[in-house]
């Protein structure tokens, strides 16, 4: 698969501020030579109404002026009604594009959250999460988390898109705090991204007691990678409370890295 097209979302609101996900996404989409989908409404309704309508004009014209500044084609599209089915907007135009762009948020499934959930897990398409800060070029490393489950299979399938022949990819397996037998899929997993030009390792990441969120991200800032990649998995509210999850984490918008979820 070759990204073409890379969606992404502003609130109109918020448009004279930094958006981390808007410039990974031009940033992309300029090395990449894809189109760039912004879609811009509101997602919050309170505070919305009388005064406090949003400027769709002056969203569309700031949009369009940093579209143009990165010389990346461009469509944006904007929505008047916040109250319903915004989730399932940002799905719909995901469905047909190549990548999702967001950045993430902590608390209640509110705002960007819910676009990131139906984005993850109604799209079919692969969903990016920005970090707040990072440089806005194609990863060239990167870790990709394996459980040999077919949503790690997935995630890594979307990768190979992402990297260029000749990147680096490491094919990394969370173990718990014993001595397991090494996974015979994650160094097959491998093989199989070298087989598509990648430089691709397939290593062992010992637990030792953290969650396999910080297991993952210590390795991957140990190895100088500018990518990680998950398969997500959706949990039910009182798993997530009780033990979390890596998808979580990552919506949760800490990470220092892009990350990748696929479903």
């Amino acid at each position: 698969m070759t990204i073409r097209s890379i969606v992404t979302f502003v609130q109109p609101s918020d448009i004279d501020q930094d958006h981390a996900a808007l410039a990974l996404t031009l940033g992309w989409a300029d090395a990449l030579s894809a189109r760039a989908v912004v879609l811009a409404f509101p997602v919050d309704v309170t505070g919305q109404g009388g005064d406090d309508e949003p400027d769709f004009g002056r969203a569309r014209a700031a949009i369009a002026a940093l579209a143009d500044r990165a010389g990346v084609p461009f469509t944006i599209v904007d929505r008047s009604s916040f109250a319903y089915g915004i989730g399932e907007v940002f799905a719909d135009h995901m469905k047909v594009a190549d990548l999702g762009i967001l950045t993430g948020r902590r608390g209640p499934l509110l705002g960007e959250r819910l676009l990131a959930q139906a984005a993850l897990f109604d799209s079919g398409r692969p969903l990016v999460i920005a970090p707040k800060r990072h440089a806005a070029t194609p990863p060239r490393r990167a870790l990709i988390a394996w459980d040999g489950t077919h949503a790690a299979a997935r995630a890594m399938q979307d990768t190979i898109a992402l990297l260029a022949p000749g990147a680096e990819a490491i094919v990394a397996r969370v173990t718990d705090d014993k001595a397991l037998r090494m996974d015979q899929s994650g160094i097959e997993a491998a093989h199989h991204l070298a087989r598509h030009g990648l430089q691709a390792e397939f290593r062992e990441i010992p637990r030792n007691g953290r969650d396999i969120y910080e297991a993952l991200l210590a390795a991957a800032t140990e190895a100088g990678c500018d990518l990680i990649t998950v398969g997500a998995v959706r949990h039910s509210p009182i798993h997530e409370l009780v033990f979390g999850s890596v998808t979580g984490r990552v919506l949760d918008g800490d990470c220092p890295l892009p990350v990748l979820l696929s479903a």
